[in-house]
């Protein structure tokens, strides 16, 4: 039995997983086989994204349901989330990413570290596959980069709901990097809807200039709200198997915390709406 607090503990678990997946699905992982006069090329992934506590694991598990290879739990995923278990690549590239500090030989040393990492958790790519964690919208750009025919499902959420009540308004690492030297003084709910807004705005921009047709956006509220159709929409996109989406869509469920904005004092509220309100209008909360 591996031991998950040592640094021998992680090697065996990594040398499990070598050997898991070795015998599941083979040692070679070509990216293109020829069957006689057919091309099996490798699928791109499908990618989902949004800030903290957006519900993307909702969609991520939609995606499972219908067919999508999404990881294998407790192996490849987090065992407490549906987030891919890439903590370690992300805790040490993306800050330094979103704030432009790396290097050009640093940008191709941080492609080579997730395509070594994704090639190892998802070696066999003919069927639909994809995998979730909320940072990956910020590192967007990197991703299309890497896999030109990416597909991106950016989840949004009310930026007032993440701002206030939500555990990661206040000790955000990325946070800074979108706002102006004079915003970091401001109260964590409004530095937090700026950020919302800055880091929704670049995502969606990007993704309407650069991934025409391989780009969704879609608002947490709205699959709670109309779960079959969402739904519907979201398995067509991801091209999954979409005969059963009436039974898949029955995990949607409408949380509680949807609209917490509103229990919150009146001041507050109108410090997030003062420095959120363009981008709140813009993604139709406002």
């Amino acid at each position: 039995m591996c031991k998950s607090s040592t640094a021998a503990g992680k090697a065996c678990r990594n040398v499990n997983l070598h050997v898991f997946l070795a015998v599941t699905v083979g040692h070679n992982f070509p990216t293109t086989q020829n069957r006689g006069e057919v091309t099996v090329t490798d699928m791109a992934p499908i990618v989902i994204g949004g800030n903290g506590h957006s519900g993307t694991r909702v969609f991520n598990e939609i995606l499972t349901r219908g067919g999508v290879f999404t990881g294998f739990r407790h192996l490849t995923k987090r065992p407490e989330s549906e987030d891919l278990r890439i903590i370690g690549l992300l805790n040490r590239w993306v800050r330094p990413y979103v704030y432009g500090e790396l290097t050009s030989a640093q940008v191709v040393e941080m492609k080579s570290d997730f395509t070594r990492r994704l090639r190892l958790y998802f070696p066999f790519r003919k069927r639909p596959w994809g995998f979730k964690n909320p940072r990956t919208m910020l590192i967007l750009p990197l991703l299309n980069e890497m896999f030109p025919d990416l597909k991106f499902i950016h989840v949004i959420r009310d930026g007032r709901d993440i701002s206030l009540g939500n555990p990661f308004a206040t000790g955000n690492p990325y946070v800074d990097a979108f706002l102006f030297d004079d915003e970091r003084r401001l109260p964590a709910a409004a530095k937090m809807i700026l950020f919302w807004g800055r880091s929704n705005e670049k995502v969606h921009d990007f993704g309407q200039t650069h991934m025409r047709g391989r780009y969704l956006m879609m608002r947490w509220e709205d699959l709670c709200d109309y779960p079959d159709a969402k739904s519907a929409e979201l398995l067509q996109f991801a091209s999954a198997d979409a005969a059963n989406t009436k039974s898949i869509a029955r995990i949607v469920r409408r949380p509680n915390s949807i609209g917490r904005w509103k229990t919150h004092p009146g001041p507050v509220r109108k410090l997030v709406l003062d420095h959120g309100g363009h981008w709140l209008k813009r993604f139709q909360y406002a």
